[in-house]
């Protein structure tokens, strides 16, 4: 539906539904703006896109997230939209809401840093001092990260020493390096670091910035849809859906992005559509921009930006039981994070290795023990969701070679996954499996257009967040970008990233 729109010219022409598109296109319809999302997949929502399998529906890749309480910012964005009543979230335990377990260690990991730290401390007597250091320190970088101003640079930051002072003094630093300088054990560092699967990268390369910045939202608090994700994306494509002179397009696909004299003119669908509008947005893998636009537009410096690396992907396993009771096995609203070894630096050096590891790492967590919505499991059903780190090139490697290989790669993987949970946790669990499907990086790259079916865009390392990391800004003045290349990923620090982008374009105000 047009909504009565009597020509193709928009205020905004916004390219994918993923988060960060269907909030900034929810926020400009609401203040009047015409706007126009495309999507080539046949649902909303990027990685937080849900798909039906029998009487089951799975979200792809949102698992739980930060910042949705009340005046948080995704509350505070909901509230500016009018729907901080039909889109809520339930708060997970903050007593403990995710569980770390390797051999000789099994603990659960709660809300606020001071009762963390005398947890630990009293399991740790002897680096007591040492771990008040590290809360400190955390704290006090993602305190800093949530100062910074959209579109900063290296300039900004060195304009205001004091107030970025610990984002200048470790930025470059690792995770690994802050447990080398407060000489952690190896079982510490495990439980501070077992929230991997946050990142999907092991602490001699995870950022320290980007730890302090996850674990530092989720010490405020995690949670989780009290209905679904899915009822999040599509009430902020109703919200764009209903207002006047907008509009929204499933299944299609954006095949060319017009740029003349330095500005970004019009846009082209693979059915041959075009339109026109004032200002673009792109939310999907900024790279992907230089084959609609063409690479001659782009200046040379600018290319340079685009040349990152891309970081892990995952396998997903989702499983549909029935006639089971997943509380009865230790299963709640907490995540697992399984882990075969101590060392995660290990753990993942063999979980990339161009193998199928016997006994893998992985995540894992039963929605339906979180939200109660039947649009996630039938009575008397539960939904439990498995992702592992894997190597894209592994699986893409397979697929060339042969269909039947990579499919056989794909089952023994989820034979394998499902294998450590049966032995550990729940005997007998494939006897009530009644779907299951299997996600590999290929799958992610097709449905979501994921580069190398990557989770975040680049790995979350020193080398790639660092000031020169691509911002909103294109080299086109009415043409920018959002999503996890041109900001950190996380389904609520894309909405915040959004929200600055909002307030950007419209110099309107969200309280």
């Amino acid at each position: 539906m047009s909504n009565g729109l009597t020509n193709d010219h928009y205020d905004y022409a916004i390219i994918g539904m993923g988060i960060g598109g269907l909030t900034l296109g929810a926020l400009l319809a609401q203040a009047g703006k015409k706007v126009i999302i495309f999507e080539r997949h046949e649902v909303p929502g990027g990685y937080g896109h849900t798909f039906r399998q029998g009487r089951f529906s799975f979200c792809a890749e949102l698992h739980y997230v930060w910042d949705c309480g009340p005046g948080e910012r995704v509350y505070q964005m909901l509230k500016q939209l009018g729907l901080e009543e039909e889109v809520t979230f339930h708060r997970l335990d903050p007593k403990g809401f995710d569980r770390i377990v390797a051999p000789g260690i099994d603990y659960t990991i709660g809300s606020g840093f001071e009762r963390e730290c005398r947890r630990l401390s009293g399991a740790f007597p002897a680096q007591a001092k040492a771990l008040d250091r590290y809360y400190q320190t955390i704290a006090k970088i993602h305190r800093q990260l949530y100062l910074l101003p959209i579109g900063f640079t290296w300039r900004t930051i060195l304009a205001h020493p004091g107030r970025y002072s610990h984002i200048i003094r470790y930025l470059k630093w690792t995770l690994e390096d802050l447990f080398n300088k407060l000489e952690f054990s190896p079982e510490l560092r495990l439980i501070l670091a077992g929230q991997s699967a946050i990142f999907w990268a092991p602490p001699r390369d995870l950022s320290l910035v980007v730890q302090a910045g996850g674990v530092g939202s989720y010490d405020q608090g995690a949670y989780y849809p009290a209905q679904s994700f899915m009822h999040v994306m599509k009430s902020l494509r109703r919200k764009i859906k209903q207002s006047p002179g907008c509009r929204t397009m499933l299944s299609t696909e954006i095949v060319q992005i017009e740029v003349a004299n330095g500005m970004a003119r019009s846009v082209t669908t693979a059915k041959g559509e075009q339109f026109t509008a004032d200002r673009f947005l792109f939310d999907g893998d900024a790279r992907l921009s230089l084959d609609l636009i063409g690479a001659e537009h782009f200046p040379t410096a600018f290319r340079r930006k685009l040349e990152y690396e891309y970081g892990p992907s995952v396998l997903s396993v989702y499983l549909g039981l029935e006639n089971i009771d997943l509380r009865q096995y230790g299963f709640g609203e907490a995540n697992l994070y399984w882990h075969p070894k101590v060392d995660l630096n290990e753990v993942y050096d063999d979980q990339l290795a161009d193998r199928i590891p016997d006994r893998p790492y992985f995540f894992c967590n039963a929605p339906t023990l979180r939200s109660h919505d039947a649009v996630l499991a039938p009575p008397g059903c539960e939904q439990l969701v498995l992702v592992a780190p894997c190597r894209y090139d592994f699986f893409r490697k397979l697929r060339d070679r042969s269909e039947d290989d990579y499919q056989a790669a794909k089952m023994q993987y989820t034979k394998n996954l499902i294998g450590v949970l049966e032995q550990e946790y729940i005997p007998g669990l494939s006897d009530h499996i009644v779907e299951q499907v299997v996600g590999s990086p290929l799958t992610n790259e097709h449905f979501v257009k994921a580069p190398k079916g990557n989770c975040y865009s680049t790995p979350l390392d020193p080398k790639h967040v660092n000031l020169r990391r691509l911002n909103y800004q294109s080299p086109f003045p009415n043409f920018y970008y959002v999503g996890a290349s041109s900001c950190l990923p996380g389904f609520a620090t894309i909405i915040h990233f959004a929200c600055m982008l909002y307030e950007n374009l419209t110099g309107d105000h969200i309280s």
